[in-house]
């Protein structure tokens, strides 16, 4: 028992300094160290070797990826194509369906193959830029990102999701598994989460919330406005030529790279200062990888904990009803990692063997695994959730709500009823 709380005191700890607005990689630092100690590791080596390696490893990997998503979505304000789009979009269907349209093009992006770190740094300007016209608080937009790449793209048929392509190694099925199971409920995850980010929208307006930005944004968007606006319909070439090549195998780095480069093309005459064009994006990236490679360290090194073991041991032992204990034990590694993926790479790797002797339809067991690792995966100390926020300009005390709601009140329900479902349309022999 105490092993475990080495790890959940230290990780309450890190989400109320969160909430405090203390700085996420001091509190990360603090947070491990005191984590080490409680674990009876040497603090010292457990800083400087198992988090600085969690850390650095984090930046090794998505850098290029998180850096070019930022520089897009920057280009896209820099050069207005953000604005125009917005104008475009609100001049056809008003503001009154906001909400719902972002969702759905959130949706659209993520179902092409764009990775949500990138999709994030993508939306936020146009959203901004809508959220402005239609006069809806800023702390919606975590809400309408989560809606669109963290529901239905996790569980849908053929969705290029990494949390539904990794079973396919461990289970023999496909990425198309269970096409119109598959379908229900990715439908019903994604029309939770809108409906959520709706209803969240009349709350807000109830209250006599506005739209309100910090003076350097505000700044920002009044330049652009006072500025001779584009068609729209231009906006999406751009885009276009980040999506579409995905469907192709085309990677997302040169996507990316293909519709900055667009941007700068068709924008060339709107921009005021040229060499703004090369250094777009980076402080957003610099300060999002940071604070999400700050969270991934701590997990890091709570994965050396024996905690981390015990919770281990205990998901693999766990009795009762074989998709409840299934779920229980793949959402329980999730949260102890932190990650998703990882909890899912974990479960499928220690669990998965037992439970498809006891004749499980293999289909099943994947779409179950996809849905309960994206469950308690989500906490404060994920590093999409800390990444989301940054990149929205947001403390977590300000939008985390919506992603928890989202990401891991509805996700459990979805995962209820795809249990519920599963026993009653496959049925164990």
């Amino acid at each position: 028992m105490w092993s475990v709380l080495a790890i959940v005191i230290p990780l309450l700890l890190l989400v109320v300094l969160i909430w405090k607005r203390v700085n996420i990689a001091v509190s990360a630092v603090i947070c491990t160290g005191l984590m080490a100690f409680m674990s009876n590791l040497n603090v010292y080596d457990s800083l400087t070797v198992n988090y600085m390696e969690a850390f650095v490893g984090y930046i090794q990997s998505y850098w290029p990826l998180i850096f070019l998503g930022a520089s897009f979505g920057k280009a896209m304000q820099l050069g207005g194509g953000a604005e125009d789009l917005a104008n475009l979009l609100t001049s056809k269907l008003g503001t009154k369906y906001t909400i719902a349209v972002l969702c759905v093009t959130t949706l659209v992006l993520s179902y092409g193959g764009v990775s949500c770190y990138v999709i994030v740094f993508v939306i936020y300007p146009i959203a901004l830029n809508m959220f402005k016209k239609a006069d809806l608080p800023r702390h919606l937009i975590p809400a309408v990102v989560a809606a669109g790449s963290f529901t239905a793209v996790n569980l849908g048929p053929g969705s290029p999701s990494v949390v539904n392509n990794i079973p396919v190694k461990y289970l023999g099925t496909s990425a198309t598994v269970l096409p119109v199971f598959s379908a229900v409920i990715a439908a019903s995850f994604f029309l939770l989460a809108m409906f959520y980010c709706i209803w969240q929208e009349k709350v807000a307006r109830k209250k006599g919330e506005h739209f309100s930005a910090d003076e350097e944004t505000l700044q920002m968007m009044a330049e652009y406005e006072k500025k001779e606006h584009g068609n729209g319909a231009i906006a999406f070439i751009p885009l276009a030529l980040v999506v579409i090549p995905l469907f192709f195998g085309v990677d997302v780095l040169y996507t990316l790279l293909m519709g900055w480069i667009a941007i700068a093309v068709l924008y060339w005459k709107k921009i005021d200062n040229k060499i703004e064009i090369l250094n777009c994006g980076v402080t957003d990236a610099m300060g999002a990888i940071v604070a999400t490679s700050a969270v991934v360290g701590f997990g890091g090194v709570a994965m050396q904990t024996a905690g981390y073991t015990t919770l281990v041991d205990t998901a693999t032992s766990m009795g009762g009803s074989p998709l409840i204990s299934f779920s229980l034990g793949t959402a329980l590694l999730s949260g102890a990692c932190g990650s998703g993926s990882g909890g899912l790479t974990l479960a499928l790797e220690t669990l998965a063997p037992r439970y498809l002797e006891m004749g499980i339809n293999p289909g099943v067991l994947h779409k179950i695994a996809s849905a309960a690792c994206i469950t308690l995966d989500s906490l404060p100390h994920n590093g999409v959730m800390v990444t989301v926020l940054a990149c929205c300009h947001l403390t977590h005390k300000e939008g985390y709500r919506h992603l928890f709601a989202i990401t891991v009140v509805g996700s459990t329900i979805i995962l209820i009823e795809t249990i519920i479902l599963a026993s009653i349309f496959y049925p164990i022999p």
